[in-house]
Order: C-alpha cells, then structure tokens, then sequence
C-alpha cells in the first residue's frame, strides 16, 4: 500500500498535477497611467488600488485638459498606459499615427450638453450667440457640440466657445459666467444635481445611437514589450466594468471618492444613463462607424476610416484578458 501511495506520489509531481505552482512574475511591476479623471473604468482601478495590492508600483497622471497633452506624454514616453474619449482618441490618432494603441472600452454617453438654470436656453438652436464652456479642439466634447450644432445649421463660430475643464463648469454655470457647458461625467451631472443647470441634449441623441464615450490606450512599444501586464491591467478594468454593473452602489461611493464629487452627483450620472459601464473588448465595426460619422462633420480626416481602425485598434489584449 506504502509502495502505491509513493508511486501514485510521484506520478502527480512528475505530470505536475495537484502540485501548486507559482505564478510567473510580471515582466515589469513598475507603470505609469495617465488618466481624463472622471467617471471611467481606471479611476475606479486607481482608487480602489487593485495594480498596486498586486504588487505593481503605479505612477498615476492626471491629463485635466484631455487626450491632447497626454497623446504627447505617450509619445514621450512618460506615460504608458492612458484613458480619454473614444473620439479623442481617433481626432489625435489621425494627426499622429503610430502614437498610441486603443486596446479596450470603457464608456458610453458620457458627453452632455447642460445650460444654466433661467438662461432660457430650450435646445441646441438657442445657443447662438451664448457663451459655452468646455469648447477644446481634439476633444470629444467639442465634437459632439460640432455634430449638434450641424444639425442645426451653425458652426462653432456660432456661439462664443470658450477653453475649460470640466471641473470648473459647475462653479461657472453657477455664477452665470457661461451661459452652457459640452461637459462630461461627473461634473454635467454634479450642476444638474446642484440645480445650476438642466440637460439639453446627450452624445447618444446627437449621434443617434450608442456614443463611445471612452477607451484605453497603451504605448505601442510598452505593449510589444510587456504584453503580460497590458492584459494584467485590462483584467482589473474588466474588474471596474464587473464592480459597477453587480455593485453599483460600492462603485458609486468609490468613483465620487476618487472624482471629487457627491455620491449623489455619481448615481444621478449612472441612473440617468448620462454614462454606462461597456465590454471591454473593443468594437471595431463602431470605431469604424464613429469615425466615419466624424468625418462627415470635418471632426477627423482620414483616406480609410477602417484601415485607420484597424491600424489604431488592438483588441488581442482584451480577448486574452476576458480568457483569464
């Protein structure tokens, strides 16, 4: 019996069965992420420290004034990892090919057009001649306001655009320094719960369906060199998806933590679909589709809007992130 139970012994530690082994160690445990700090799958990785109780040493960024300055922290080099708007990402990603890889989705909605509370601003057709905030080239803010205002027959020389992040739009709508914002989650939800302001019109009316509201994008070279991390790091964004579709009320007091704002002004935000979780792994045939609806508006110019995808977009991340 002795002699059987020994056999058997080494017969499962020769296939290795039953035998626990160790988990390879990361090629690299050291990162740094830029985030556009709002409601999106990151901020929540970054507050509830998931990369860092997994022994990884984080360098987080924030990028206030969106996907521009920290498309050019990529392409430095100073950053690896980042999260911005979906279309941010394709208006940059067309001016500078090779910059980036899109490797994961992260939001949609998002964008919001809100005016002031007594501006006496109805619609998109009333905001000729009035003063907006939130107008920044390359953002996906001011390119659903470029989309929405076509519809309208103006153009942003319409209305007097003024350069301001989205933190600052809830004070101002406030005291009347503007009278509407093209702003996103949480702060077009934090002036509506604060009753500064009302909802005119959302990026999913405007583009008359699902708006892409968000995405994660690596640093080519980080990526062809540390894959195991890239998919290291979309496990925990599918983490966030999965903690704000099961959990809402945990990832709302959470994000308000990290966003600095009330959990009330989150739930509002969620609740009322001005933003909603979306699987991580990228849609192509969308992009594809965004792009060319942003083209039609002069937003993004390029020859072959799903050559350009194709080029940008990086899915093989994501599916083996959704394996593990």
């Amino acid at each position: 019996m002795i002699r059987r139970l020994l056999l058997a012994s080494a017969i499962l530690l020769g296939t290795g069965s039953l035998v626990p082994t160790r988990a390879a160690e990361p090629s690299t445990k050291v990162i740094s992420i830029g985030v556009f700090p709002a409601l999106r799958p990151l901020e929540l990785v970054r507050q509830e420290r998931w990369l860092e109780k997994e022994g990884y040493e984080v360098s987080w960024h924030d990028f206030l004034a969106g996907i521009p300055p920290e498309a050019a922290a990529m392409a430095a080099g100073s950053i690896d990892f980042g999260e911005a708007d979906t279309s941010g990402i394709e208006q940059v990603a067309a001016r500078s090919p090779g910059v980036m890889w899109y490797i994961a989705s992260g939001a949609v909605n998002y964008v919001g057009l809100v005016a002031r509370t007594g501006s006496g601003i109805k619609s998109v057709a009333d905001l000729r001649g009035r003063n907006v905030g939130g107008v920044t080239p390359n953002t996906a803010p001011t390119a659903v306001l470029q989309m929405a205002l076509a519809k309208s027959d103006m153009k942003l020389s319409d209305i007097q655009g003024y350069n301001m992040v989205g933190p600052t739009h809830p004070a101002a709508l406030e005291r009347g320094a503007i009278d509407a914002a093209i702003s996103y989650v949480p702060h077009s939800a934090e002036a509506i719960v604060n009753g500064s302001a009302t909802l005119i019109t959302t990026a999913d009316d405007v583009y008359g369906g699902q708006w892409l509201g968000g995405g994660v994008i690596v640093r080519p070279a980080f990526a062809k060199e540390h894959q195991d991390v890239v998919v290291a790091v979309l496990k925990q964004v599918k983490r966030a998806q999965d903690l704000i579709r099961e959990h809402p009320q945990e990832a709302y007091e959470a994000l308000a933590k990290v966003s600095h704002v009330s959990v009330a002004t989150v739930t509002y935000a969620y609740e009322h679909g001005m933003v909603a979780p979306i699987a991580i792994l990228p849609d192509k045939a969308a992009m594809v589709k965004q792009t060319e609806v942003l083209a039609q508006f002069g937003v993004v110019k390029v020859p072959d809007a799903k050559a350009f995808i194709d080029e940008l977009v990086h899915p093989e991340f994501a599916t083996e992130a959704l394996k593990q």
